[in-house]
């Protein structure tokens, strides 16, 4: 008989015992059949292998999946475009601000400030110098100008003194303060002590005009205690006003100095910033430009093309315009705001030279310290190697004639090499920061200095023969108001000074004038480099919808 279907298939057929129910069978090592398998354990395969348990994709896998799609990889370059744009028009607009904000600092804050600062040596020297002269002319106040211009002139330089001391507080507040001692910095401290100083000299020199006038002193013939008294105030004024006052103008020169390097070194990092931005911004563009070429098999894509363009104009024109702004701010400070501020501290020394002349004739016992002086503060002026006053005469003399050269190793006259030029205030420094075409405005400011020392030859010729008479009435004659030389001089000296100003005004126009076009160029350019991007990709993207 043929075998029972049923019993071939494992099943009991009709009659056979049957076996209860229990526990299903498991193969010997593994798990029983229908039972839970533990995570990441293998299955068996039909075939009787084994294959491991699907694990979930990793980021990289799901990244690649969502860019497998041509309208992905569209959306995803043109994104990479959107953000270099942006980029590009963040880093522009940050190193503009910042270009623009150094101009504002050194064309309307620091820098008149520093040039207001400068004005305080020139009128505490003017303010001795007038004390001086009035005492000089004694019971005679006809003499020169007269006693009562003295006066006038004396009032003016105490006012144009507390106006320098306004701007040269106002000017250290704003500054990084400098080794603080007690809540103050080094720079507040010099503008109290010189404030506190004037008050100081003014009651000494008041005294010393009271105690003169009181003893009726001719001419040229102080009163002792009159003479006392001065010799106090003008020790004041040389050993502590004109010392803090004058490095009170260093310290002004130096915090312009250090805020428009500070200033150039952010523009400069910025300006990295604006070419990686713009080299990533044309990049980008390129790079989608040339998927739509491959994809799409397009030649070119106006739009794109013209972004790419765009991106470079805008790159390069910032850049630039930076570059420009930049140069002109450097000219502005250099041969304007430098160049002035050395040409005034001159016109102050030589101020404080006027009192010595003055304190030559009326104190004999200090005169030949006096003179002295006048030959040390004569060289910071115009320099040239000379070992008493007489040689300094002759060697100044010939500076006005040698002119546009100067005399010394430096010229072309053959002169001695070890001559080391005609330096000072007035010396090589001056003639490298003159103005073209206005050669002639430093021509007459060394003619009128060299006048100013032949005039000074003759009142110590005058003193030294015993006339003093003619030495004082030269000595009223130097700083008469109309026709004195000392006012021609410092009229000339202006008029130079007053050259360097307009050219640092001009250079801070100039630089604002190159960064005025960004202040809508950029973000106009900007949002039209956004707009091509959309134009040119919006017609791909709308034949996959």
């Amino acid at each position: 008989m043929p075998p029972n279907p049923e019993q071939v298939a494992g099943r009991p057929g009709p009659g056979a015992p049957s076996r209860p129910p229990g526990p299903p069978t498991q193969a010997p090592g593994g798990p029983a059949h229908g039972a839970p398998r533990p995570k990441g354990t293998a299955v068996a395969s039909s075939a009787g292998r084994e294959r491991p348990t699907p694990r979930s994709p990793s980021w990289g896998s799901r990244l690649r999946a969502a860019l497998g799609t041509t309208p992905a990889r569209v959306w995803a370059l043109s994104l990479l475009c959107v953000a270099t744009i942006a980029g590009l028009f963040g880093s522009a607009t940050v190193t503009l601000d910042q270009a623009r904000d150094g101009l504002d600092v050194l064309g309307r804050d620091a820098g008149p400030q520093a040039m207001a600062t400068t004005e305080l040596y020139l009128a505490l020297a003017d303010m001795d110098a007038r004390v001086a002269d009035i005492l000089l002319m004694g019971t005679d106040h006809d003499l020169g100008s007269g006693r009562a211009e003295a006066e006038s002139g004396y009032e003016a330089s105490r006012a144009q003194a507390g106006r320098a001391l306004l701007h040269a507080a106002s000017l250290t507040e704003s500054s990084e303060p400098t080794e603080p001692t007690d809540g103050e910095t080094v720079e507040e401290r010099n503008v109290q002590a010189v404030l506190d100083g004037i008050g100081a000299y003014e009651q000494l020199a008041a005294q010393a005009l009271l105690l003169n006038d009181e003893a009726g002193a001719p001419p040229g013939e102080v009163d002792p205690a009159a003479l006392q008294s001065h010799r106090q105030a003008t020790r004041l004024m040389h050993t502590e006003l004109l010392p803090k006052a004058f490095n009170l103008g260093l310290d002004s020169s130096a915090i312009v100095r250090t805020n428009h390097e500070e200033g150039r070194s952010s523009v400069a990092l910025g300006l990295v910033w604006v070419g990686g931005a713009g080299v990533a911004t044309v990049v980008s563009l390129i790079a989608l430009q040339l998927y739509l070429r491959v994809r799409f098999r397009r030649r070119f894509n106006a739009p794109l093309l013209a972004a790419t363009v765009g991106a470079v104009v805008l790159t390069v024109g910032v850049t630039l315009a930076l570059n420009s702004s930049g140069g002109h701010q450097g000219e502005a400070k250099d041969e304007g705001l430098d160049a002035a501020m050395a040409l005034a501290r001159a016109g102050a020394i030589t101020t404080d030279m006027q009192a010595d002349q003055s304190r030559y004739l009326i104190d004999d016992s200090l005169a030949d310290n006096y003179q002295q002086v006048y030959l040390e503060r004569s060289q910071q002026v115009l320099f040239r190697p000379a070992s008493n006053l007489d040689d300094y005469y002759a060697r100044i003399a010939e500076v006005p004639e040698a002119f546009p050269n100067l005399p010394g190793s430096d010229g072309s006259d053959g002169s001695d090499p070890e001559d080391p030029g005609t330096l000072g205030y007035l010396g090589q420094d001056a003639r490298d920061a003159l103005l073209s075409g206005h050669e002639g405005a430093l021509a007459e400011v060394l003619a009128a200095y060299n006048d100013l020392q032949v005039e000074d030859q003759s009142l110590r010729t005058a003193a030294r023969e015993g006339d003093q008479e003619t030495a004082i009435d030269v000595r009223m004659g130097i700083s008469h108001t109309e026709d004195g030389v000392f006012p021609a001089y410092m009229d000339a000296l202006d008029g130079l000074i007053e050259l360097h100003q307009e050219e640092f005004a001009d250079g801070i126009e100039r630089g604002n004038a190159a960064l005025a076009p960004w202040t809508w160029g950029l973000p106009v350019g900007a949002l039209i480099l956004l707009t091509l991007v959309v134009v040119g990709v919006r017609p791909r993207l709308a034949e996959y919808r």
